[in-house]
């Protein structure tokens, strides 16, 4: 077949302007096809409350009692993800995951917002995120194994890390022999204007100079350093937001290959002048191939900046695989306590509010 000149031309000019490894990695479609995952809960809780208010400038008594079943699935979650090579050291990459609701329209947050984020990873440099992404803090907790919404089945801290709008993510490629890692997170206060409660960076209650909480949004900086190895994990982050500010740490143990033992501590100090301080302990044991068992229990004083604030929780669980390898389906039932005391204010009244709760909670979840 007979070469057209121009045709020839044009092949040559492209040879020479444009690398040949860029040439091999031209494909037809230049777009890589995004990945779909999620996680699917549904679970049954049969829950028994007790509470007493006490209104401390009148001292009137106020007693309820509940105890209801309810069906649950907000922790479920759907995801797509992607990667672009864009050289041989940086890739792009993007997150949309949203909320789902599987036993009800989620009271129209269907499809809410969760991690979503467009970032670019370097081999050497590490990987720089921005969008809407959860803090740190909560990414050092390997202690907590509760399931999912009974009172009881969570740590006992008054705050335990947040989502955040507006937001800039840093993480260190992985050093000390890929153990080590370190995050960086800044959430923006960017103000709007008809400013709404979703426009500004991390939401925290904080005291004011009249003794009551008040909740605002504001700008905050977050990081870790999280150390990962064969026979222990170890983390530590640290949370500032003016007034605001949360230290957390936690060590993760694993003596055999079936069990795990865990403790997480945290001070948190919400500008009350009474620091809360709480720590959680777990164990979480293999049985054998499909049936696992945990149990968990934790304290806090000063329970969300109050001086006589207090919060326990205890919960143990058995789990039950049905499928372990790629999808992931389990079943799950856990039994759980809490006791607490804290206070709310009614105008200028102090409310003292007492409660405790005793949870019967079975489920299963589906991780594609």
């Amino acid at each position: 077949m007979k070469k057209s000149p121009t045709l020839t031309a044009i092949i040559k000019a492209i040879s020479v302007a444009t690398p040949p490894i860029l040439l091999l990695s031209l494909p037809i479609n230049a777009t890589a096809e995004p990945k779909i995952s999620g996680r699917f809960y549904l679970t049954t809780l049969q829950e028994k409350t007790d509470k007493k208010e006490t209104n401390l400038s009148t001292g009137v008594i106020t007693q309820s009692k509940d105890n209801r079943t309810t069906l649950n699935s907000a922790g479920s979650r759907v995801r797509l993800t992607g990667s672009e090579k864009l050289t041989d050291d940086v890739d792009l990459e993007y997150r949309l995951e949203y909320s789902v609701y599987l036993d009800n329209d989620g009271n129209g947050n269907n499809f809410a917002s969760r991690n979503t984020y467009l970032g670019l990873k370097h081999k050497k440099y590490g990987t720089m995120l921005a969008g809407r992404l959860y803090t740190p803090d909560d990414d050092i907790d390997y202690v907590n194994w509760g399931y999912l919404y009974a009172a009881g089945t969570s740590s006992p801290f008054g705050y335990h890390g947040q989502r955040t709008n507006n937001t800039i993510q840093y993480t260190t490629p992985k050093f000390n022999d890929g153990k080590t890692q370190i995050k960086l997170h800044y959430a923006m206060d960017e103000v709007v204007k008809d400013d709404t409660d979703s426009s500004n960076g991390g939401k925290f209650t904080v005291f004011g100079a009249d003794g009551k909480p008040n909740e605002k949004r504001r700008d905050m900086i977050v990081g870790h350093m999280l150390h990962e190895s064969e026979k222990f994990d170890t983390g530590i982050a640290y949370t500032s937001a003016g007034d605001f500010k949360a230290l957390r740490a936690m060590v993760s143990v694993k003596p055999t290959k079936e069990l795990t033992v865990g403790l997480i501590a945290q001070q948190t100090d919400y500008n009350s002048g009474n620091k809360e301080l709480g720590a959680l302990v777990s164990g979480y044991y293999k049985l054998n191939q499909t049936t696992d068992i945990y149990a968990q229990a934790g304290t806090a004083r000063n329970y969300k900046g109050y001086k006589d604030g207090e919060k326990t929780t205890a919960s143990t669980g058995v789990i039950k695989w049905l499928k372990r390898d790629g999808a992931r389906v389990r079943v799950f039932g856990s039994l759980s306590y809490s006791d607490e005391t804290s206070f709310k204010y009614d105008g200028d009244d102090l409310v003292r509010v007492q409660s405790d709760a005793l949870g019967l909670e079975a489920g299963l979840r589906y991780d594609f």
